[in-house]
């Protein structure tokens, strides 16, 4: 498997995996394609296995394909299967402690205005409460911004700390809420103990690629989904 697929699929964790055929099967109940996909474990798996797995459990076959699996990813597109949200991951250092404006509320539990935050995302209650069972699998931390405008989670793992679930009220987009959060749940992350952060970020989402570059993440890989066309 590749490294960062590891790395991605373990801070945003399936609730149940299966690793057989050359493939690791993740079954989240549906909530997001990241935990609801199929990870290439040998390069000379056969995409029928991926493709009656996910059905036998009612969701659509999804395969997150990574750098170096282009013939994995040859044979999903002979098979109907389509890209769908090329993705970056991005990544800097944490040598030293960011600065934060220490305007994020940072709490262990998803409560309040965090979760109402959803809505701004468009997702049903039903969705929302399944990224929260996700995050609640592994060590987070949820932040708040004080006006409530904004929110940001970060998922902790030894010296690697993971951004995630960025979310800005419309209302409030571009008056550097975003990087408020951002920057306070990297502080918050080093006095953890974290000395390495990363992120995955939607390639053509443009104003968080111009802010999370802004604060000193780079492209280190990229991977995209392969869906089987309806």
């Amino acid at each position: 498997m590749h490294t960062w697929a590891a790395r991605v699929s373990g801070d945003w964790p399936a609730f149940h995996t299966e690793i057989r055929n050359g493939w690791r099967f993740g079954l989240a109940g549906g909530f997001t394609k990241r935990a609801n996909c199929a990870l290439v474990e040998d390069l000379g798996a056969d995409v029928a296995e991926v493709t009656r797995f996910y059905r036998e459990h009612g969701l659509r076959p999804c395969v997150q394909v990574w750098p170096g699996e282009e013939a994995v990813d040859a044979r999903l597109a002979e098979h109907g299967y389509a890209v769908v949200e090329p993705t970056l991951v991005l990544a800097r250092e944490l040598s030293e402690r960011p600065r934060g404006p220490e305007r994020t509320r940072i709490s262990s539990t998803p409560a309040g205005r965090w979760t109402e935050l959803f809505a701004e995302t468009g997702v049903s209650a039903e969705w929302a409460e399944g990224v929260v069972r996700i995050l609640g699998q592994v060590s987070a931390a949820y932040g708040v911004h004080e006006d409530g405008d904004g929110r940001g989670c970060a998922v902790l793992d030894g010296e690697s700390v993971a951004v995630c679930a960025m979310v800005t009220a419309r209302a409030a987009r571009g008056r550097g809420v975003a990087g408020a959060i951002l920057a306070d749940l990297l502080a918050w992350a080093h006095d953890k103990g974290a000395r390495r952060a990363y992120l995955c970020v939607v390639a053509d989402n443009e104003p968080a690629l111009r802010l999370y570059r802004g604060a000193g993440f780079e492209e280190v890989s990229r991977y995209h989904n392969r869906v089987l066309a309806d």
